[in-house]
C-alpha cells in the first residue's frame, strides 16, 4: 500500500444550496485537487459528500485550505466539513474511492463522521492537528475577497500579487490588503513548515 493523504467531506447546509451551488461547488474542490495535487484523485460520495485521495501527504492541509478558500471566493456561505488523514491506503485503478481500501480511508471516514465543532480536521494528531485546528479557526473569517486572493496563493507554485490582482479585476493594493487581512503571511509559513518537516 501506498503512504496517501485522505480527505473526506460534505458540504454544510447542502440542503439549502440550489442544485447549480453545489455543482459549483465539485467544480471547485476539482480545481483545488488540479491546483494542489494534480495527480489526485475526486469521487462524489452520496448527495453531497466527497473524498478526495492523493499521493502527497505533506500537502494536505494545504489543499484542505485550498477547498475552504475556492468555496468561499464563489460565495462567502459555501463552505464543506473536511476531515483528513494519512496513511496507508490504495487508488483503484478506475479512480473510483468508493471502492478505495486501506487506513488512511478508514482513519478520515471516521474522523468526519465524529468531527463537532471544526470544520477541518486532522486526525492524526499532534503538530498537524494542531496546525490544522488554528488554521480552521483563522480561516472561518476569510471575506469572499480574500478566500479569492488567497486561493492562488495556496498553489505550490503560486502567482505574483500583480497577476492575481489582474485575473480578479482588483488592484494590487486590494489583493495585499486581502492577503493581510486573511493573515496569509503567517499562514504560508506554517504551512511551509509543516511540509518541510521530516
Amino acid at each position: 500500500m501506498t503512504q496517501l493523504s485522505v480527505l473526506t467531506g460534505d458540504f454544510i447546509g447542502s440542503t439549502g444550496l440550489a442544485p447549480d451551488m453545489l455543482s459549483r461547488g465539485y467544480d471547485a474542490l476539482q480545481l483545488a485537487v488540479q491546483d494542489i495535487t494534480p495527480h489526485g484523485v475526486l469521487t462524489r460520495v452520496r448527495g453531497d459528500g466527497w473524498q478526495i485521495a492523493h499521493t502527497q501527504p505533506r500537502l494536505g492541509l494545504r489543499l484542505a485550505l485550498r477547498i475552504r478558500a475556492g468555496l468561499r471566493a464563489i460565495d462567502p456561505d459555501l463552505d464543506t466539513r473536511i476531515a483528513l488523514a494519512t496513511g496507508a491506503g490504495d487508488i483503484p485503478d478506475n479512480h473510483d474511492l468508493n471502492t478505495a481500501s486501506g487506513a488512511a480511508f478508514i482513519a478520515s471516514g471516521r474522523a468526519l463522521d465524529a468531527m463537532t465543532d471544526a470544520a477541518i480536521y486532522h486526525s492524526n494528531g499532534g503538530a498537524v492537528a494542531a496546525l490544522t485546528r488554528l488554521a480552521d479557526h483563522l480561516s472561518r473569517g476569510w471575506t469572499q475577497a480574500q478566500s479569492a486572493a488567497i486561493a492562488p496563493m495556496l498553489c505550490p507554485d503560486p502567482p505574483t500579487h500583480t497577476q492575481i490582482a489582474h485575473s480578479l479585476g482588483k488592484s494590487r493594493q486590494a489583493v495585499d490588503q486581502a492577503l493581510r487581512g486573511g493573515g496569509f503571511d503567517a499562514l504560508g509559513e506554517a504551512l511551509a513548515f509543516l511540509e518541510a518537516s521530516p
